[in-house]
């Protein structure tokens, strides 16, 4: 998986220690509990993400991305 900043080496481990547990993987419905786990997890890191630029940047975090008139 290509990211635009490298990972340390250590979070480079876990994330191919848990990619290897994720192709073993063969139960379904085990595999889209995991994938909509992660979805959630993606989201709230986004949330967290969007007010703490919004904290720094001294702006409402639903100002970020829109276009002014």
């Amino acid at each position: 998986m290509a990211s635009s900043s490298p990972l340390s080496l250590s979070r480079g481990f876990i994330v191919e220690q848990y990619s290897r547990v994720i192709d073993r993987c063969q139960d379904v419905e085990e595999l889209r509990s995991l994938a909509k786990l992660l979805l959630k997890v993606w989201r709230q890191q986004a949330d967290f993400n969007e007010h703490y630029g919004a904290q720094m940047l001294q702006v409402r975090p639903t100002d970020m991305g829109q276009s002014t008139p």
